[in-house]
Protein backbone atom coordinates (compact mmCIF):
# COMPACT_ATOMS: atom_id res chain seq x y z
CA UNK A 1 0.00 0.00 0.00
CA UNK A 2 2.78 2.23 0.50
CA UNK A 3 4.39 1.52 -2.34
CA UNK A 4 1.47 2.27 -4.13
CA UNK A 5 1.22 5.86 -2.53
CA UNK A 6 4.51 6.43 -3.74
CA UNK A 7 3.89 5.56 -7.14
CA UNK A 8 1.22 7.82 -7.35
CA UNK A 9 3.32 10.24 -5.86
CA UNK A 10 5.95 10.44 -8.20
CA UNK A 11 3.16 9.88 -11.72
CA UNK A 12 1.66 13.45 -10.00
CA UNK A 13 4.92 14.98 -9.66
CA UNK A 14 5.90 14.21 -13.40
CA UNK A 15 2.60 15.30 -14.50
CA UNK A 16 3.21 18.53 -12.82
CA UNK A 17 6.86 19.32 -14.25
CA UNK A 18 5.69 18.14 -17.60
CA UNK A 19 2.52 20.85 -17.36
CA UNK A 20 4.95 23.32 -16.30
CA UNK A 21 7.50 22.74 -18.91
CA UNK A 22 5.00 22.99 -21.36
CA UNK A 23 3.37 26.12 -20.19
CA UNK A 24 6.91 27.66 -19.97
CA UNK A 25 7.96 26.79 -23.44
CA UNK A 26 4.20 27.59 -25.03
CA UNK A 27 4.79 31.16 -23.01
CA UNK A 28 8.83 31.39 -24.28
CA UNK A 29 7.34 30.98 -28.05
CA UNK A 30 4.51 32.83 -27.81
CA UNK A 31 6.53 35.65 -26.35
CA UNK A 32 9.56 35.53 -29.14
CA UNK A 33 6.94 35.55 -32.53
CA UNK A 34 4.88 38.17 -30.28
CA UNK A 35 8.31 40.41 -29.86
CA UNK A 36 8.46 40.26 -33.86
CA UNK A 37 5.02 40.46 -34.60
CA UNK A 38 5.07 43.69 -32.14
CA UNK A 39 7.92 45.52 -33.40
CA UNK A 40 6.74 44.90 -36.64
CA UNK A 41 3.85 46.05 -36.28
CA UNK A 42 4.72 49.19 -34.45
CA UNK A 43 7.27 50.14 -38.18
CA UNK A 44 4.46 49.71 -40.64
CA UNK A 45 4.57 46.15 -41.36
CA UNK A 46 1.42 44.06 -41.85
CA UNK A 47 0.92 40.57 -39.87
CA UNK A 48 0.19 38.11 -42.16
CA UNK A 49 0.73 34.69 -40.08
CA UNK A 50 1.61 34.51 -36.44
CA UNK A 51 2.81 30.55 -35.72
CA UNK A 52 3.72 29.45 -32.37
CA UNK A 53 3.91 25.34 -33.49
CA UNK A 54 7.19 25.13 -30.97
CA UNK A 55 6.50 20.80 -30.54
CA UNK A 56 8.11 21.01 -34.32
CA UNK A 57 10.47 24.28 -33.99
CA UNK A 58 8.25 25.77 -37.12
CA UNK A 59 7.15 28.76 -35.09
CA UNK A 60 7.65 31.98 -36.98
CA UNK A 61 5.85 35.25 -38.14
CA UNK A 62 4.94 36.60 -41.46
CA UNK A 63 5.43 40.39 -41.80
CA UNK A 64 5.15 42.30 -45.01
CA UNK A 65 4.72 46.03 -46.08
CA UNK A 66 6.37 48.98 -44.17
CA UNK A 67 10.01 49.06 -45.98
CA UNK A 68 11.67 48.68 -42.90
CA UNK A 69 15.34 50.11 -42.68
CA UNK A 70 18.03 48.39 -41.20
CA UNK A 71 18.11 49.54 -37.65
CA UNK A 72 14.77 48.67 -37.90
CA UNK A 73 15.00 45.21 -38.93
CA UNK A 74 17.57 45.21 -36.64
CA UNK A 75 15.48 45.88 -33.82
CA UNK A 76 12.77 43.34 -34.97
CA UNK A 77 15.05 40.50 -35.01
CA UNK A 78 16.38 41.45 -31.30
CA UNK A 79 12.82 41.83 -29.89
CA UNK A 80 12.18 38.12 -30.03
CA UNK A 81 14.72 37.21 -27.46
CA UNK A 82 14.29 40.70 -25.54
CA UNK A 83 10.04 40.51 -24.99
CA UNK A 84 10.40 37.03 -23.12
CA UNK A 85 13.46 38.32 -21.43
CA UNK A 86 12.30 41.39 -19.94
CA UNK A 87 8.64 39.34 -19.08
CA UNK A 88 10.71 36.78 -17.43
CA UNK A 89 12.59 39.60 -15.07
CA UNK A 90 9.45 41.20 -13.97
CA UNK A 91 7.83 37.79 -12.76
CA UNK A 92 10.98 36.77 -11.47
CA UNK A 93 11.43 39.93 -9.69
CA UNK A 94 7.68 39.66 -8.09
CA UNK A 95 7.67 36.03 -7.25
CA UNK A 96 8.63 35.56 -3.57
CA UNK A 97 11.88 33.81 -2.43
CA UNK A 98 10.27 31.14 -1.03
CA UNK A 99 7.24 30.09 -2.02
CA UNK A 100 4.58 26.75 -3.26
CA UNK A 101 6.11 23.40 -5.44
CA UNK A 102 4.76 24.60 -8.64
CA UNK A 103 5.87 28.45 -8.73
CA UNK A 104 9.17 26.84 -7.90
CA UNK A 105 9.21 24.71 -10.63
CA UNK A 106 8.29 27.37 -12.55
CA UNK A 107 11.05 29.62 -11.64
CA UNK A 108 13.45 26.91 -12.49
CA UNK A 109 11.77 26.37 -15.99
CA UNK A 110 11.37 29.57 -17.06
CA UNK A 111 14.84 30.64 -15.86
CA UNK A 112 16.13 27.53 -17.40
CA UNK A 113 14.18 28.51 -20.92
CA UNK A 114 14.69 32.83 -20.92
CA UNK A 115 18.15 32.84 -19.67
CA UNK A 116 19.50 30.32 -21.51
CA UNK A 117 18.44 31.46 -25.00
CA UNK A 118 21.21 34.34 -24.51
CA UNK A 119 24.05 31.85 -25.29
CA UNK A 120 23.05 31.82 -28.74
CA UNK A 121 23.96 35.34 -28.66
CA UNK A 122 27.21 34.84 -27.32
CA UNK A 123 28.09 31.56 -29.53
CA UNK A 124 26.59 32.67 -32.96
CA UNK A 125 28.44 35.89 -33.11
CA UNK A 126 31.50 33.70 -32.90
CA UNK A 127 30.48 31.39 -35.68
CA UNK A 128 29.44 34.71 -37.56
CA UNK A 129 33.01 35.63 -37.41
CA UNK A 130 34.35 32.50 -39.06
CA UNK A 131 31.03 32.82 -41.82
CA UNK A 132 29.66 29.48 -40.19
CA UNK A 133 26.59 31.27 -38.65
CA UNK A 134 23.21 29.59 -39.53
CA UNK A 135 20.61 31.95 -40.25
CA UNK A 136 19.15 33.30 -37.00
CA UNK A 137 17.69 36.74 -34.96
CA UNK A 138 21.27 36.73 -34.15
CA UNK A 139 22.83 36.69 -37.26
CA UNK A 140 20.09 38.84 -38.94
CA UNK A 141 20.81 41.75 -36.11
CA UNK A 142 24.30 41.44 -36.31
CA UNK A 143 23.88 41.80 -40.15
CA UNK A 144 21.11 44.84 -40.15
CA UNK A 145 23.04 46.74 -37.27
CA UNK A 146 26.51 46.36 -38.33
CA UNK A 147 27.80 46.00 -34.98
CA UNK A 148 30.83 44.73 -33.73
CA UNK A 149 30.33 40.48 -33.19
CA UNK A 150 32.66 41.33 -30.33
CA UNK A 151 30.34 44.12 -28.43
CA UNK A 152 27.56 41.46 -29.01
CA UNK A 153 29.28 38.64 -27.37
CA UNK A 154 30.29 41.18 -24.22
CA UNK A 155 26.72 42.72 -24.26
CA UNK A 156 25.43 38.94 -24.07
CA UNK A 157 28.00 37.44 -21.45
CA UNK A 158 26.93 40.68 -18.73
CA UNK A 159 23.01 39.76 -19.52
CA UNK A 160 23.69 36.14 -19.22
CA UNK A 161 25.25 36.59 -15.95
CA UNK A 162 23.10 39.56 -14.23
CA UNK A 163 19.90 36.60 -15.17
CA UNK A 164 21.49 33.93 -13.39
CA UNK A 165 22.28 36.19 -10.50
CA UNK A 166 19.02 37.47 -10.31
CA UNK A 167 17.63 33.67 -10.37
CA UNK A 168 19.73 32.70 -7.06
CA UNK A 169 18.90 35.93 -5.65
CA UNK A 170 15.31 34.59 -5.87
CA UNK A 171 15.85 31.05 -4.40
CA UNK A 172 17.10 29.29 -1.40
CA UNK A 173 20.38 27.99 -2.66
CA UNK A 174 20.61 25.46 -5.63
CA UNK A 175 21.06 22.50 -3.38
CA UNK A 176 17.70 22.94 -1.53
CA UNK A 177 15.50 24.09 -4.78
CA UNK A 178 17.25 20.38 -6.69
CA UNK A 179 16.27 18.56 -3.47
CA UNK A 180 12.71 20.35 -3.51
CA UNK A 181 12.28 19.48 -6.72
CA UNK A 182 12.79 16.03 -6.71
CA UNK A 183 11.99 14.72 -3.03
CA UNK A 184 8.48 16.95 -2.24
CA UNK A 185 6.29 15.08 -0.25
CA UNK A 186 2.65 14.73 -2.12
CA UNK A 187 0.77 17.02 0.20
CA UNK A 188 3.36 20.19 -0.89
CA UNK A 189 3.23 19.06 -4.30
CA UNK A 190 -0.87 18.84 -4.61
CA UNK A 191 -0.78 21.81 -2.35
CA UNK A 192 1.54 24.07 -4.62
CA UNK A 193 -0.62 22.65 -7.63
CA UNK A 194 -3.94 24.04 -6.28
CA UNK A 195 -2.87 26.98 -5.68
CA UNK A 196 -1.55 27.71 -8.87
CA UNK A 197 -2.22 25.37 -11.75
CA UNK A 198 -5.75 27.34 -12.33
CA UNK A 199 -4.25 29.94 -13.13
CA UNK A 200 -1.36 28.77 -15.41
CA UNK A 201 -4.54 27.03 -17.54
CA UNK A 202 -6.41 30.46 -17.63
CA UNK A 203 -3.33 32.38 -18.60
CA UNK A 204 -2.67 29.41 -21.55
CA UNK A 205 -6.28 29.29 -22.81
CA UNK A 206 -5.85 32.87 -23.16
CA UNK A 207 -3.24 33.28 -25.16
CA UNK A 208 -4.37 30.27 -27.50
CA UNK A 209 -7.42 32.34 -28.02
CA UNK A 210 -5.30 34.89 -28.31
CA UNK A 211 -3.25 33.69 -31.27
CA UNK A 212 -6.32 32.43 -32.91
CA UNK A 213 -8.11 35.80 -33.05
CA UNK A 214 -4.71 37.00 -34.21
CA UNK A 215 -4.35 34.84 -36.93
CA UNK A 216 -7.75 35.15 -38.08
CA UNK A 217 -6.98 39.21 -38.33
CA UNK A 218 -3.76 38.77 -39.81
CA UNK A 219 -5.15 36.68 -42.60
CA UNK A 220 -7.86 39.87 -43.17
CA UNK A 221 -5.15 41.92 -43.65
CA UNK A 222 -3.60 39.39 -46.58
CA UNK A 223 -3.33 40.22 -50.27
CA UNK A 224 -5.42 38.28 -52.88
CA UNK A 225 -4.13 34.89 -52.42
CA UNK A 226 -4.99 33.68 -55.89
CA UNK A 227 -2.58 36.17 -57.72
CA UNK A 228 0.75 38.00 -56.80
CA UNK A 229 0.80 41.92 -56.93
CA UNK A 230 2.29 44.29 -59.63
CA UNK A 231 5.86 43.27 -60.91
CA UNK A 232 5.64 39.97 -59.99
CA UNK A 233 7.20 37.40 -62.21
CA UNK A 234 6.54 33.87 -62.61
CA UNK A 235 9.56 31.62 -61.43
CA UNK A 236 8.57 28.11 -61.47
CA UNK A 237 5.10 26.30 -61.26
CA UNK A 238 5.37 22.39 -59.94
CA UNK A 239 3.31 19.72 -59.32
CA UNK A 240 3.64 18.02 -56.51
CA UNK A 241 1.80 14.79 -57.67
CA UNK A 242 5.02 13.90 -59.93
CA UNK A 243 7.27 13.54 -57.63
CA UNK A 244 9.14 14.82 -54.21
CA UNK A 245 11.23 17.44 -53.57
CA UNK A 246 14.25 16.97 -51.27
CA UNK A 247 15.63 20.83 -51.03
CA UNK A 248 14.92 21.60 -55.23
CA UNK A 249 16.04 25.01 -56.03
CA UNK A 250 12.94 26.50 -58.09
CA UNK A 251 15.15 29.62 -58.76
CA UNK A 252 18.16 31.87 -58.11
CA UNK A 253 18.57 35.53 -57.98
CA UNK A 254 21.29 37.86 -57.10
CA UNK A 255 21.05 41.72 -56.01
CA UNK A 256 24.32 44.18 -56.16
CA UNK A 257 23.50 46.18 -53.02
CA UNK A 258 20.43 46.32 -50.32
CA UNK A 259 17.09 45.70 -51.72
CA UNK A 260 13.57 44.65 -50.83
CA UNK A 261 13.06 41.39 -53.16
CA UNK A 262 9.62 39.73 -52.37
CA UNK A 263 8.22 36.44 -53.44
CA UNK A 264 4.60 35.63 -53.81
CA UNK A 265 3.37 31.68 -53.52
CA UNK A 266 0.04 30.16 -54.83
CA UNK A 267 -0.94 26.47 -54.38
CA UNK A 268 -4.10 24.66 -55.35
CA UNK A 269 -5.98 21.36 -54.86
CA UNK A 270 -2.90 21.17 -52.36
CA UNK A 271 -2.85 17.67 -49.73
CA UNK A 272 0.30 17.49 -48.47
CA UNK A 273 2.25 15.97 -45.21
CA UNK A 274 5.12 18.27 -45.71
CA UNK A 275 5.82 21.44 -47.70
CA UNK A 276 8.44 24.13 -46.85
CA UNK A 277 9.42 26.32 -48.96
CA UNK A 278 12.20 29.19 -48.16
CA UNK A 279 14.78 31.58 -49.67
CA UNK A 280 18.20 30.67 -48.38
CA UNK A 281 21.60 33.15 -49.47
CA UNK A 282 24.68 34.48 -48.27
CA UNK A 283 26.54 33.50 -44.38
CA UNK A 284 23.81 30.32 -43.82
CA UNK A 285 20.82 33.05 -44.60
CA UNK A 286 17.46 31.17 -44.63
CA UNK A 287 13.69 32.04 -44.28
CA UNK A 288 10.35 30.74 -44.43
CA UNK A 289 8.11 31.24 -47.55
CA UNK A 290 5.55 28.68 -46.33
CA UNK A 291 5.93 25.59 -44.16
CA UNK A 292 3.11 23.28 -43.34
CA UNK A 293 2.57 20.06 -42.50
CA UNK A 294 -0.73 18.00 -42.50
CA UNK A 295 -1.14 20.90 -45.16
CA UNK A 296 -5.07 20.73 -47.23
CA UNK A 297 -6.33 23.56 -49.51
CA UNK A 298 -7.96 23.94 -51.93
CA UNK A 299 -6.51 27.62 -52.91
CA UNK A 300 -4.08 29.72 -50.67
CA UNK A 301 -1.13 31.82 -51.35
CA UNK A 302 1.10 34.44 -49.73
CA UNK A 303 3.45 37.07 -49.80
CA UNK A 304 7.09 37.00 -48.73
CA UNK A 305 8.85 40.29 -48.24
CA UNK A 306 12.42 40.77 -47.14
CA UNK A 307 15.02 43.39 -47.20
CA UNK A 308 18.16 41.42 -48.02
CA UNK A 309 21.97 42.31 -48.42
CA UNK A 310 23.78 42.07 -51.36
CA UNK A 311 24.93 38.13 -52.71
CA UNK A 312 23.32 35.60 -54.64
CA UNK A 313 20.11 33.64 -53.02
CA UNK A 314 17.74 30.25 -54.20
CA UNK A 315 14.52 29.86 -53.63
CA UNK A 316 14.59 26.23 -52.27
CA UNK A 317 11.26 23.64 -52.20
CA UNK A 318 11.21 20.41 -49.83
CA UNK A 319 7.83 18.75 -49.93
CA UNK A 320 6.72 15.26 -50.08
CA UNK A 321 4.70 13.55 -53.11
CA UNK A 322 0.92 14.94 -52.87
CA UNK A 323 -1.44 16.18 -55.01
CA UNK A 324 -1.37 19.94 -55.64
CA UNK A 325 0.52 22.63 -57.57
CA UNK A 326 2.64 25.28 -56.24
CA UNK A 327 3.05 28.54 -58.43
CA UNK A 328 6.38 31.01 -57.17
CA UNK A 329 6.48 34.31 -58.41
CA UNK A 330 9.42 36.47 -57.45
CA UNK A 331 10.33 40.54 -57.24
CA UNK A 332 13.87 41.98 -56.82
CA UNK A 333 13.44 45.68 -57.93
Amino acid sequence: MKQSKNSSSILILIALLLFVFLFVFFMYTFLHEGGHAITGLLFGQSLTEFNVNFWNFSAHVGMVGGKLTEPQLAIRAMAGAGLPLVIWTIFISSVPRKTNFTLEALKVFSSMTVVNTLLAWIILPVLFLIGKAPSDDVTNFLRYSHISPFLLIFAAIILYAGGWKLFLSKIDGVRNEFLLLTTADRPSVTGGARATIPSMIIIMACFVVLTFAVNGLAAKSMLDKNSPPQDFVPVAQIDLSTLAYPGETLAEFSIEKSAYVGVFIAVRNINTTYIDLRVTGPDGYSSIVLHGEGFNAFQDGGLWEENLAPGDYQIVLTSHQSPGTVSVYLRTR
